[in-house]
Parts: C-alpha cells; structure tokens; sequence
C-alpha cells in the first residue's frame, strides 16, 4: 500500500502541476504532438499499475468487475433515472430540430463552455482520428485509475468512509487533475465524476463507466470546433 499511495499521490499532484507549466509553455499548434503528450502518460501510469497488481498478485479482473457493488440496491433507481434522461434529450433534440432560434442559443452557450479546451480540440483529419485515440485512452485509463484504483485504495485505508464522502472526495479529485480547463471545468470533471463513481457503484462493471466516458470524449473527433467568427453570429442572430 506504501507504492500505491505514493504512486497515487503523485498523479493527484503531479497532473495539476504538469499541466499548469505545459499550458504556460505548451506548444499548442502541433496538436498531434500534444495529443502523444497525453495518450503516452496516461498509459504508461496503467502499466505501472497493473505491474503493481501482478506483482502483488491481485486480480485484474477485480479492477473492471465487482461482484456485490456498495449500491447495487439502487440499481432499478438508476434504471429508471436513466429512462428518464434518454427521454428527455429525445424530447429536447426534437425541439432544437424544429426550433431553429432555440438551436442556435443553445449552439452559442456549447461554443462558450468549449471555449476552455478549444485549443486542444481536433480541427483537421489527422487531429480528429488521433483524438479517437485521446478519448480512448482517457475512457480507458482515468476510468481505471479514478473509478477503479482510487476506489479500492480509500476501501483499504485503516479508518472508513461514508459513500457520500466517497463520492465527493474521489469526484473532486478527479476534477483536480483537470485543473487546466479552469475551476468551471474541474466543477464540470468533478460533477462528471460523480455520476460515473455512482454507475460503477451501483453496476459494478467499469466497462460501463469507460464507454460512457469515451463516449463523452469522442464526440468532439466529429463536431465542428472552430470558433464561430463574429460575423457568422451576427448573421445566426
């Protein structure tokens, strides 16, 4: 437990670190370099931590199933909660078709809320199939290390924790090493953390929670992220 909290401590810390000095420094119109810069840490951290748990001869499959998850009695909750939202972005994208001034005040307020990660959002082929990869290794790795991992070292620690201050702690961690995006994007992380801690807890199956993840992430390898010029908004409006 010794390597892993000092493993985990350091990643908590380091990435808000590395990435305050690569924002103040980083090179931002190589994108393809910048997405290498993320896709390689983030795997190497994962190989560290498996070689960890072979040597330590602990199951893999323990990090991605959980056989009693801590609230599988919620399961049918979020069964219906997750109804409830599929209808209503079904109901909420049928009115953005058919409400063209609706569409586009909703456009403006994405292309603000972007406007933090824009410089690192795919613009070209190239950027957009790398960036495939970005989100799957964010889907893949953040999930392992910040579901999976996290979770199983604060379950082990010598004095408990309630599931609530679980979740807030592990979600706001998560948030922190997103610290680049700015205190709205490690809000945004941290939210976003939340509700995939609450699905493994619940399921127990991490793959669930890394393609959700994924999902949120790849979206933007197909969407236009260019900043709208002043002139297209005035003739939107």
């Amino acid at each position: 437990m010794i390597f892993l909290s000092v493993f985990l401590v350091s990643i908590v810390v380091g990435y808000p670190l590395w990435d305050y000095f690569y924002m103040k420094k980083g090179n931002f119109s190589n994108k393809s370099r910048m997405y290498l810069t993320i896709i390689i840490p983030q795997w190497v951290i994962v190989a560290i931590l498996f070689a960890y748990l072979f040597l330590t001869e602990r199951s893999f499959v323990d990090l991605f199933y959980v056989d009693n998850p801590i609230l599988s009695a919620h399961a049918d909750r979020m069964k219906t909660i997750g109804i409830g939202a599929i209808t209503t972005l079904v109901v909420y994208a049928l009115i953005f078709i058919f409400t063209p001034k609706l569409k586009q005040g909703f456009s403006k307020w994405m292309n603000n809320q972007i406007d933090a990660i824009r410089f690192m959002l795919p613009i070209t082929l190239r950027e957009r199939i790398l960036f495939i990869f970005v989100a799957i290794t964010a889907g893949f790795c953040e999930e392992v290390v910040f579901r999976s991992v996290l979770l199983y070292y604060f379950e082990h620690l010598p004095f408990e924790f309630s599931i609530v201050s679980l979740i807030i702690v592990l979600s706001l961690l998560f948030g922190i090493v997103h610290l680049y995006q700015g205190w709205k994007g490690v809000l945004g992380t941290a939210y976003l953390g939340g509700i995939l801690l609450y699905v493994f807890l619940v399921t127990g199956n991490l793959w669930l929670c890394i393609l959700i993840h994924f999902l949120i992430d790849v979206k933007f390898a197909f969407t236009s992220n260019q900043r709208p010029s002043i002139n297209n908004q005035e003739i939107a409006v």
